[in-house]
């Protein structure tokens, strides 16, 4: 068992790292016994799942799932691993915003993707897990971090809350506010079409939102920044 299920730790996901060649049946009873044997290490926590080594199907997926669960106390918000330049995309803004997201007082956590016109509004920041599709709407009085795509409407600080932010992996908002401000393009972005996959954050800066590329700089700044207010 010890090379066939292997378990790593990286900016809040955990890597499971399966034998490509064992038996499906035989590796599902690996992944429950190293589970259970690291329950005390994971705790009760919340997790993105990266799947690696060996590619599954839907339902071989879903039966890893039920096996981490009925052995182990973690919860698991998110599977990545089939499409790579995705998970590479998640992996990205996961270790940009590790430390910063500890430093939220409180941070909600939204399953799922937004659509059918649905909104949600939240005392605390947010993060999504799905895409915030058209005619949908988020609203936060704190941060918002989409783990998929800005199509809809989000509005962050929205208690008048300058410093606050909002980074998704691909951002073509309808409609995007930062406190009282709205940003209005003066003509579709460029990066819209050549940059579309690359993570992106909207804040403020010199009284306007300004939207550009999400790295560990920019987001120095913006908590250099929202110090400063506090």
């Amino acid at each position: 068992m010890s090379n066939s299920v292997m378990l790593k730790s990286y900016n809040g996901a955990i890597k499971l790292i399966l034998d490509p060649d064992m038996n499906f049946n035989e590796l599902l009873g690996c992944i429950r016994d190293k589970f259970y044997a690291s329950r005390n290490f994971l705790g009760k926590s919340c997790i993105i799942l990266d799947i690696s080594g060996r590619l599954l199907s839907d339902i071989e997926e879903s039966l890893v799932i039920d096996a981490i669960t009925a052995s182990s106390d973690v919860e698991i918000s998110l599977v990545i691993g089939k499409d790579e330049e995705e998970a590479e995309r998640i992996r990205k803004v996961g270790g940009i915003l590790e430390d910063r997201m500890k430093e939220d007082d409180t941070c909600r956590v939204f399953h799922g993707s937004l659509m059918n016109n649905k909104h949600v509004e939240v005392e605390d920041s947010v993060i999504v897990f799905g895409d915030v599709n058209p005619g949908s709407k988020i609203v936060s009085r704190g941060n918002i971090i989409v783990l998929g795509g800005l199509y809809g409407t989000a509005h962050a600080g929205c208690n008048g809350d300058s410093a606050s932010f909002i980074c998704a992996i691909e951002m073509e908002p309808e409609k995007l506010l930062i406190s009282e401000l709205e940003y209005k393009p003066d003509t579709k972005p460029i990066w819209s079409a050549v940059l579309k996959s690359a993570p992106k954050v909207a804040r403020i800066l010199d009284k306007e939102i300004t939207i550009g590329p999400l790295n560990r700089v920019v987001m120095e700044k913006i908590y250099e920044y929202k110090k400063l207010q506090t």
